[in-house]
């Protein structure tokens, strides 16, 4: 048995979000040695280092395999933005499966499809932040209403 203590110095996985032009691009350029995946090409007048903008899933699934074979050309990858990532993952599904929308597989199931492929997303994520990287996730909020069962009223809040 191996016992330790204190704390233990690794690479961080972190998600930002915010609403549209809240400055989530510009501080995610401010972690170290950042390397941008701007899915949506949000940053094209921020003065930072970027990998081609990813046209498909399997484009920007090469790109983490290049950043978690390469881990010192970046100190941060940030995937600016994650809901546009999303969207080519849900773009792959459909395609692969021959379908117009993720609602066509039926009640509830294309989602399945995109939670699986998108844990599989995630993991890679971890074999980076593994390889010394930091990760940086941007990603919208939206406000929805908010009630609560047990008590009177409704407010708004935001969520990703």
């Amino acid at each position: 048995m191996n016992i330790t203590s204190g704390k233990i110095e690794s690479a961080k996985k972190v998600v930002i979000y915010g609403p549209e032009g809240i400055g989530k691009s510009t501080f995610a350029a401010q972690f170290p040695n950042p390397l941008f995946i701007d899915t949506e090409g949000s940053t094209k007048y921020m003065d930072v280092r970027r990998m081609d903008k990813p046209t498909s899933w399997e484009m920007l699934r090469q790109e983490l395999t290049y950043v978690k074979q390469n881990p010192q050309v970046c100190g941060t990858l940030v995937i600016d933005t994650i809901d546009w990532a999303e969207q080519l993952c849900i773009d792959d599904i459909c395609s692969r499966y021959q379908k117009k929308g993720i609602e066509d597989f039926g009640y509830g199931n294309g989602y399945v499809y995109e939670k699986e492929e998108f844990g599989r997303f995630l993991n890679s994520l971890e074999e980076i932040v593994q390889a010394g990287v930091h990760v940086v996730l941007t990603a919208h909020a939206q406000m929805r209403k908010f009630e609560q069962p047990d008590e009177m009223g409704a407010y708004d809040r935001y969520e990703m």
